[in-house]
């Protein structure tokens, strides 16, 4: 994790103004196949709405007219009620997400503020890590002996999983972590 954390750095320091390049076009590739997503389905939930509303004032009129009775009416209107207060609360939170979303361009800022206070700390500190990293993904070992692998991903705050450009470190790192074991950390998946 240090070791990414220190290519990150690295590849900020040679060229910062190309590093948040790559960050704005990343979280603007990820930010508009999510966005077309919600907008897709709050349309389907907004239409769905206007559908049920309508079968509604529908079974009204029927139950008005006498072509449906009473007990009828109650089980549908019923049903049509708690369908409709469901997507309703679903509507206000897909908009809710679309608002989010224009929250996290600025969050892009944010996290190169924090890889810059990363650069000028000595070590790595608890605090630090909570500013920088959303989430790490550890994958099922693969492999025996020597052989033996395991995928570590790690997804930064606000900008997610970061593939650094090949010219920022062309070589594996390795590192005697104890008596006997040593960890290699590979810049891209190798297959067992």
């Amino acid at each position: 994790m240090k070791l990414e954390l220190r290519q990150i750095g690295e590849c900020m320091r040679a060229d910062e103004e190309g590093f948040a390049e790559l960050l704005a076009q990343k979280t603007q590739k990820d930010t508009l196949a999510e966005k077309k997503q919600l907008e897709a389905e709050l349309q389907k939930t907004i239409a769905r709405n206007e559908t049920v509303l309508k079968l509604y004032k529908k079974v009204y009129e029927d139950n008005a007219a006498g072509k449906v009775t009473d007990e009828f009416f109650m089980q549908l209107s019923h049903r049509y009620e708690v369908e409709r207060m469901e997507l309703k609360s679903k509507i206000a939170g897909l908009r809710r997400q679309l608002a989010e979303m224009g929250a996290r361009e600025l969050g892009r800022d944010c996290f190169l503020a924090a890889v810059r206070k990363f650069m000028k700390m000595e070590t790595l500190t608890a605090p630090l890590l909570r500013e920088l990293i959303d989430r790490i993904d550890v994958y099922e070992t693969e492999g025996t002996g020597r052989n033996r692998t395991q995928r570590v991903v790690i997804h930064y705050r606000f900008v997610g999983y970061i593939v650094l450009p090949d010219n920022v470190f062309t070589q594996n790192y390795r590192a005697d972590t104890r008596q006997g074991v040593s960890v290699e950390y590979l810049r891209s998946p190798v297959t067992a």
